[in-house]
């Protein structure tokens, strides 16, 4: 007997510009198939999630930074066989 196990994941695209140099950079994050993850931009603004994660500018390592723009990069959809 085989388990098809299906992980799906969503890949979210950050724009932040340091608050120090105005220095843009992104960063991309993943987000789990989980319960009441977000599964956009909208809901992945209303979570919890970007308050977690931390910033800290390339250029001149100040910790404070501004989120100019969030996208959706992709949808992972993958499945994988298991005996």
């Amino acid at each position: 007997m085989q388990l098809l196990i299906s992980e799906v994941s969503r890949e979210f695209e950050l724009q932040i510009r340091c608050e120090n140099c105005m220095r843009e950079s992104t960063r991309q994050i993943k987000v789990p198939r989980i319960d009441h993850a977000p599964s956009d931009v909208e809901e992945l603004l209303e979570s919890g999630l970007l308050g977690n994660l931390r910033f800290s500018c390339a250029k001149c390592d100040s910790a404070i930074g501004l989120l100019v723009s969030a996208s959706l990069c992709m949808v992972h959809d993958a499945g994988v066989d298991r005996p």
